[in-house]
Parts: structure tokens; C-alpha cells; sequence
């Protein structure tokens, strides 16, 4: 998905998701007595909101002896919060190696400390690029862009008589975006570092990936973390394989010989009706019924099943998984604070910190999606300390991506590794994931179906996969979703970890629609799939449904939504349910 389309959807997400608060009194007791006030609130989040910049333009990329000089972008606004605008900065270079001011080429990080107004110790870290004194001029890449869409067919003629005008703009700005920002820092570092692979990078291999491996390794050492992590053990071997997710036959799938039909039949008329492309994925008892995509993308060309696409809040799904394996190996527990893996957190605080659960059930008093630059904030969890006196954990229930991020920031300091290497080496390949991208920790990962189809069948076997078993099913039952207690309102929507129940009603009356029976027969006259059906919802309007009573699993990966989502999602649930049923 283009970015800024993303970004966009991801404003309106903030906008949108509006705090769900119910009333009722959490386990320990916990009051609106111990609210802090509207100003110290306003005040403390103004600080974490602060942002260092350099004092002149252009200075990310500098030349040896032209050391940038950092500063508060406004330094007005800290010292009305009472602030210490102070601080100390050191720098080290690629290898790790401090040095009063660069002094060589190449990447340099530069390690920042001073003191919040909370009186907790505030770090930041920023990247920077020292040309070299002889830097390889006849390899650098050619920066001129063209913009073939340019000015558009209805477009007024005035657009196209200042073409050249806008092209060169276009290309001024290119140039200064690399000069001016961490960003264009990040990536010259990054590609400079870089050996020739041959192919186009994987995520894994890119700028920004290698930039934080560098923050991480920088962190550790300076706060006497390496010693204290180890990596994770890999998967179990199951003496009984469970299902995948494979090729196989109606019969073996348990379903109508024409139900693949029925469900492609629609799916086409959806895609020509709307114009929008997606691809669908349904299994049962982990045998493909349908895998099939539909429409065109943006050039007009027919998608494949290989279209990868942003699944916005399913992301938590994924994190909540990545964290269980931590969880499953002992090396911590979701009911634990996170003050368990963070160092800095003073245990005076110990109230106003959040555990892993409420970071992941949205009861961790934090609030937002992407702030401060989520878990590719080389110090989020800084940041948050900076403001963890004014957090009331378990107060309200508030849908939040933070606490996603927080728990990806925790794994990276049990392991060792930055996050997108955390998921790639323990749950991407071993579930047979390709080349997965995943800008944040809550809500930027872009998946295929069939990638989803596989994390989705993990979920219906209960935390194992063909022959491998990722977690337990002790640990796996802690992940379900259960009554959540809150002090401001009470009880509010069972929450799971990164999953809650799915609730699809009929349109029609089922076939056999008879009075009594059990409670799940009742419930299927009522809802299209069984009663213990779950998943995430997606911003983006992608798909990831889990019925574990019928091992059914529905995923669907698109851009956006696109017209006429309303009329044809809850259809679409519907013909799959009427065409997988038995007569």
C-alpha cells in the first residue's frame, strides 16, 4: 500500500476508534483518587512529544569535521513544562566505538541523555551520515525522477505549461529530503553498509531493518543488557503432525464438491462490481476449498495470489503470537509488568506500570497507534517513562496499538535481536511465511492470504502447525478471550490477546431451522459461524477469521475497503457459510 495512503487510514483509525469505557471496579481496588491532573497529564505527554532536530538544515549528511550540533526543536515550550533543557550527547560510530565527535565517514549514532520532568532519566538516539573525505562519486545514484502521470488528463492547461518547473522542484526536493531528514541518514547508511546481493533486498536487508540492529546493539551494551539475553528455542517436534494448510479435495475438506464454486462465484461478481482486487483464502481441516484471486491492480494488470497487502490491526494478532513464545519458554508472563524486561522503570512506580496482558487487551492506560514512532523507535520504551506517572493501568478500556509496541521492544531485550529479525527467524519461516514487511509492531505488517491462512490454522490447532509445535495449549488458553474487569466502568467486551470473538449474523434462516437444542445449536441459527469463532478485525478491511469448532479459516487480504464494502462483506461471510454446509 502506497504510504501515504497508510498513514492516512491510520489517522482516521486514531479518529475513529473512540474508547469503549464501562463502568466497574477493577481487582485491585483502584480509584479515580489516584488521577493525576489535566495539566500534569497535558504536560508530561507535551514532553514526550518533543523533538531534537539540528540546528542548521541539512546537516543529517555532513562532512568529517562539521560535526551536526542537536537541539530542542522548542526549547520555549520545555522550559514552560519546568523542564531541564540540558543534556549530554555522545557518539559512536558503526562498529560501536565512542568518539568525542565524529571523525571518519560512515554511520554515526548519537546517544542522548538528560533528565525528564518526572524526574526519570530521558534518552534518545539519532542517526547521521559523515561523507567520507573521498566518497565514491562515479557510484553514487542518479537522483532525477520523472512523473509519468503528470498533470493528469483533466488536468488545466496552465499544469502542463509549468511541467518543467514542477519536475525540477520534484527533484530539488528528493535531494533535500535525503539531506534533511534522519530518514535520508537512515537509508544512505544503511545502502553504504550494504553488500551486493544480486536481487532486490529483503525486508530484512533493508536501511531502516539495519538501522535499528545498530540502535539495539548500541542500547544493550551501554545499559549492561547483553549478558542478560538469549535466544529462543525452536519450535517442538510433534510425535502427531497436525494440519497445514494444503491442496486437497471437497471430501477430504468435509465440504459440498461445489462449495468452491459457489464461493468464487461470488467473490468474482464482487470484484467487477466494485473494482476493487483482493485475494480470498477459506480452508477446512486445513484442505484449501478456495484460494483464488480477483481483479486488476492499479495498471490494469491481473493480481496474483502472491499480492501482499497492508492488514493494519491484524498486526497485533501477529505480535500477541510472537510474544507467546516468549511466554511459552518461561522467559516471562503476560500477566507480569513490563518493568520485568524494561531497566529503567523505577519500582516507586510500580502502580503506573502496565504488564504485558493490558498492553495487549487494551487496558494499559496508554493511548494511540504509531506514536513516537512505535517499536522503530529506537527508545519508545524511554519515551513512555517519561510519562508512566500519569498512566492509571487497568482504568479503561481503550483500543491502543502502543502496548503492541512496548511488547515488541520487550522481546528485543530478552532476545537480542531487533524486532523484524525476532519475527522473521521464529515465527515467519517457521510457519512458511515469505518475504513479510513490517513497519511497526501494531498496525503495519503486509501479509499475502495464504499467509494469513497458515497463522490463521495455527490458531484452530491451538498453537502448533503441521510438525511443529510453537507454543503449548496451556499457554496457547491464555491468549482466548476472556471478561476484562476496568476501575472506570467495570466490565467491558471479553479480550483476548490480539483476538477477540467474531460475530457474524445470518442474513437468511438456515436450512434446518428447528426450535431447542444445545446452546450451539442455538447459536447457529442465529450467527453464521460457531459460537467460539474469532479473530481481528483490519482497518483496511483484510479478513482473519477462525472458527476452531469446524477448523474453518477465512482470510482475505485487499488495499481497502473499496464501494460497496458494507453491502458485499456480510454477503460474502454468508455464501461461504451456505456453501461449506452440509445438506
Amino acid at each position: 500500500m502506497p504510504q501515504v495512503l497508510k498513514h492516512g487510514l491510520i489517522f482516521w483509525l486514531l479518529i475513529i476508534a473512540i474508547p469503549i469505557c464501562l463502568a466497574y471496579q477493577d481487582q485491585d481496588g483502584r480509584s479515580n483518587s489516584d488521577m493525576p491532573s489535566a495539566e500534569l497529564i497535558e504536560a508530561r505527554k507535551a514532553f514526550q512529544s518533543q523533538e531534537m532536530i539540528t540546528s542548521q538544515s541539512g546537516n543529517w549528511l555532513f562532512r568529517v569535521g562539521e560535526t551536526p550540533r542537536i537541539i530542542w526543536r522548542d526549547v520555549d515550550r520545555l522550559r514552560e513544562l519546568g523542564a531541564d533543557v540540558r543534556f549530554q550527547v555522545r557518539w559512536f560510530d558503526s562498529d560501536l566505538k565512542e568518539s568525542p565527535h565524529p571523525d571518519h565517514g560512515g554511520r554515526w549514532i548519537a546517544w542522548i541523555e538528560g533528565t525528564a520532568p518526572n524526574g526519570t532519566v530521558f534518552r534518545r538516539a539519532l542517526t547521521f551520515f559523515a561523507i567520507p573525505e573521498n566518497p565514491e562519486i562515479d557510484s553514487a545514484p542518479d537522483l532525477r525522477i520523472e512523473f509519468p502521470g503528470y498533470p493528469g488528463p483533466n488536468s488545466a492547461p496552465r499544469w502542463e505549461e509549468h511541467k518543467a518547473e514542477f519536475f525540477r522542484m520534484g527533484n530539488d526536493l528528493l535531494v533535500r529530503g535525503l539531506l534533511e531528514s534522519e530518514r535520508g541518514a537512515i537509508f544512505v547508511s544503511g545502502v553504504m553498509e550494504s553488500k551486493t546481493l544480486g536481487r532486490p533486498a529483503r525486508f530484512t536487508e533493508t536501511a531502516a531493518v539495519r538501522n535499528h540492529d545498530a540502535h539495539l546493539r548500541l542500547k544493550l551494551r551501554l545499559l549492561n543488557k547483553e549478558s542478560t539475553f538469549q535466544p529462543l528455542a525452536p519450535p517442538r517436534i510433534l510425535d502427531r503432525p497436525v494440519p497445514g494448510v494444503r491442496q486437497g479435495t471437497a471430501k477430504e475438506a468435509g465440504v459440498p464438491a461445489d462449495a468452491a464454486a459457489k464461493i468464487e462465484e461470488f467473490c468474482e461478481k464482487w470484484a467487477m462490481e466494485t473494482g476493487e482486487p483482493f485475494v480470498t483464502l477459506v480452508a477446512r481441516n486445513g484442505v484449501i476449498i478456495t484460494h483464488k484471486a480477483y481483479g486488476n491492480d492499479a495498471s490494469g494488470k491481473p493480481i496474483d495470489l502472491n499480492y501482499r497487502c497492508w492488514v493494519a490491526s491484524i498486526t497485533k494478532t501477529v505480535t500477541a503470537v510472537m510474544f507467546s513464545r516468549f511466554v511459552d519458554q518461561k522467559r516471562v508472563h503476560f500477566d507480569e509488568p513490563i518493568s520485568r524486561v524494561f531497566p529503567d522503570f523505577p519500582a516507586e512506580l510500580n502502580s503506573r506500570v502496565p504488564t504485558f496482558r493490558q498492553c495487549m487487551n487494551h487496558t494499559s492506560g496508554l493511548s494511540g497507534h504509531g506514536d513516537f514512532g512505535g517499536v522503530g523507535n529506537p527508545q519508545l520504551e524511554n519515551i513512555i517513562l517519561n510519562g508512566v506517572d500519569i498512566n492509571r493501568p487497568n482504568s479503561k478500556y481503550e483500543y491502543c496499538g502502543l502496548g503492541f509496541e512496548l511488547t515488541a521492544k520487550a522481546m528485543e531485550y530478552m532476545s537480542g535481536l531487533s524486532y523484524a529479525r525476532i519475527y522473521e527467524s521464529h515465527l515467519f519461516k517457521p510457519l512458511g511465511f515469505g518475504d513479510v514487511v513490517l513497519g511497526n509492531a501494531s498496525s503495519d505488517g503486509e501479509f499475502t492470504a495464504l499467509e494469513l491462512g497458515k497463522l490463521a490454522m495455527w490458531f484452530a490447532n491451538e498453537g502448533s502447525f503441521e510438525n511443529l509445535e510453537l507454543i503449548s495449549r496451556e499457554t496457547f488458553a491464555e491468549m482466548m478471550p476472556r471478561p476484562t474487569k476496568v476501575a472506570d466502568g467495570g466490565y467491558t467486551e471479553d479480550e483476548g490477546l490480539g483476538i477477540h470473538w467474531i460475530r457474524h449474523r445470518r442474513l437468511t434462516p438456515p436450512a434446518n431451522n428447528r426450535e431447542g437444542g444445545t446452546p450451539t445449536e442455538a447459536a447457529g441459527r442465529e450467527f453464521l459461524f460457531g459460537p467460539r469463532t474469532f479473530g481481528h478485525g483490519s482497518f483496511s478491511s483484510c479478513v482473519f477469521v477462525i472458527d476452531p469448532d469446524q477448523k474453518l479459516v477465512i482470510t482475505q487480504v485487499r488495499r481497502q475497503s473499496g464501494p460497496k464494502h458494507a453491502e458485499y462483506s456480510p454477503l460474502f461471510f454468508q455464501t461461504v457459510s451456505d456453501a461449506i454446509a452440509i445438506p
